[in-house]
């Protein structure tokens, strides 16, 4: 009896030791990912997107390309009175080519006398010159959820004195409530609790453009640390499982989108986080979406075959001295 006792002693103190073997590992595996404002604090960062369509009408293939070039910048102020905090979003450059059947253009914030040939596009060299002026407030409350959106009035008032396409499109891009449903959204990309290996999480995101309304659902797992540099990053992988495609009621496109049928063709991104500065250092993502959609145009209803690519690529800029 006292030898097997010692033997069950053995296999007690073996198994406790593998415990204690694996419980930092354990620990390791599940980390607080948390986005962080420190007042005073001012990250730039720059974005690259690349657009790649072919929508087919009747057997005729209609291609356009967009490559577009964003650099924004985003401060934090300092706390106010009522616990509140501002930080002011800024676009500090862009750069947008286009090209599409029957021609192409080339916008570049850099080049105050840009003009765009084609009579029927010209608006959007106002939209692109206004947007490439935008600088907004977001306020957050003592616990660093969106309150409001501040700034957006003299943009407006900018816009009012432009035709009514370019009005439409700036007021739809900078309106308040998009822009603060935005930044819940990209808060949102991190899980609510500790992240741990293998416990991957989904989320439905919105993506407007031009009219368009696009709702993906998206699925996010956390893969661990990476080096980089001097720094130790958290990674998270991203895709899309799923979309669908609405157009918005009010869009004075000659094109209305009466229903679709996309799917995910193809997704793939990741994310990396720096966990002690709270912010995204780098983040990609590429998604393919095929499909049909039913268009309706001058009464008439028109099958046809969508083929979407969607490429994204932000990086946080090195900090100026």
């Amino acid at each position: 009896m006292r030898i097997c006792h010692t033997r069950l002693s053995s296999v007690v103190a073996m198994g406790v030791s593998c415990l204690v073997l694996l419980w930092p590992q354990s620990a390791q595996a599940q980390v607080k990912l948390e986005y962080k404002y420190p007042e005073g604090t001012k990250l730039t960062y720059r974005s690259t997107s690349k657009t790649q369509q072919t929508l087919t009408l009747m057997g005729m293939g209609l291609e356009t390309k967009q490559d577009a070039t964003v650099v924004k910048s985003r401060t934090v102020g300092k706390k106010r009175p009522d616990s509140t905090l501002p930080i002011e979003d800024k676009v500090e450059g862009m750069r947008v080519e286009m090209s599409f059947p029957g021609g192409s253009l080339t916008y570049d914030s850099s080049d105050p006398n840009v003009k765009i040939d084609n009579p029927a596009l010209a608006f959007l060299g106002d939209v692109f010159k206004l947007t490439s002026q935008a600088a907004y407030t977001i306020v957050l409350d003592e616990h660093n959820k969106v309150k409001a959106i501040e700034g957006t009035e003299k943009l407006f008032e900018k816009a009012d004195k432009l035709d009514a396409m370019a009005k439409d499109a700036i007021r739809s891009s900078l309106d308040p409530e998009k822009l603060k449903a935005k930044f819940v959204q990209d808060q949102a990309s991190l899980p609510e609790v500790l992240a741990r290996s293998g416990e991957p999480w989904e989320r439905t995101e919105i993506l407007q453009e031009g009219g368009q309304t696009f709702t993906f659902r998206k699925k996010y797992e956390y893969l661990g640390s990476e080096k980089k540099g001097e720094k130790t990053l958290e990674k998270i992988s991203s895709k899309a499982t799923a979309v669908d495609l609405k157009q918005d009621p009010e869009s004075k496109s000659p094109l209305k989108i009466i229903k679709s049928d996309l799917k995910i063709e193809s997704s793939e991104g990741r994310i990396l986080f720096d966990r002690e500065a709270g912010c995204v250092v780098d983040a990609k993502g590429k998604t393919r979406i095929k499909g049909s959609l039913t268009i309706s145009a001058a009464g008439q209803e028109i099958p046809s075959e969508l083929d979407l690519t969607l490429e994204n690529h932000t990086e946080l800029q090195p900090a100026t001295k």
